[in-house]
């Protein structure tokens, strides 16, 4: 299966500096900056640990920065909707193109789309997607935010919360404790 990762090296020091249509992006690169946690990179290198083709989609992606099997960067790029129909998306775009990204992948027909944000922020991106025409029915569908409650605070804990939920997704799991799963309390009670 193939996963798209809209991503950015840099955090937006203003509300989305770019300038957009259905199918093309254009960053401010002036508007941006390096802080901030950036979990793309681990949730790309597990994911293809994992076997799972990997296409990372990140305005400022350096060499190396990416384990994945395809990179697309450059502060101006064009992402057609063939690229995310029937693909898991995950929306880890850090402020600078996050509304583009869940429209694109959602006119697109991305499979599942996972955002990376808080709901403070969700709100503010809803409200858009909601008078952009956007049917609640299928922001429903969104996962905001991506990943499992396992107690994460590092990039690579968020990240593999984020890896477990599209396993889970994948597979068809409710990505419930293994011993609810496999009835070990019933196991006790034989005893």
């Amino acid at each position: 299966m193939k996963v798209v990762v809209f991503a950015s090296s840099r955090e937006a020091e203003m509300e989305e500096p770019v300038f957009c249509d259905r199918d093309t992006v254009r960053v401010d690169a002036s508007r941006c900056t390096g802080k901030g946690i950036n979990v793309a990179p681990y949730i790309a290198r597990y994911l293809k640990d994992l076997g799972f083709h990997v296409l990372v989609v990140d305005p400022f992606a350096e060499e190396s920065y990416y384990e994945a099997d395809e990179v697309i960067k450059g502060t101006t790029f064009q992402i057609p909707d063939d690229v995310v129909k029937d693909n898991y998306v995950i929306v880890a775009t850090r402020h600078v193109y996050d509304t583009w990204a869940i429209m694109k992948s959602i006119y697109g027909g991305a499979k599942e789309i996972a955002v990376i944000m808080s709901l403070k922020r969700a709100e503010v991106i809803l409200k858009r997607l909601v008078q952009a025409g956007i049917d609640k029915e299928k922001l429903k569908k969104l996962r905001i935010p991506a990943g499992l409650d396992i107690g994460a605070k590092s990039e690579k804990e968020i990240a593999l919360s984020i890896v477990a939920e599209v396993l889970a997704v994948t597979r068809g799991s409710m990505g419930l404790p293994l011993r609810e799963v496999k009835g070990f309390e019933k196991l006790l009670e034989k005893l």
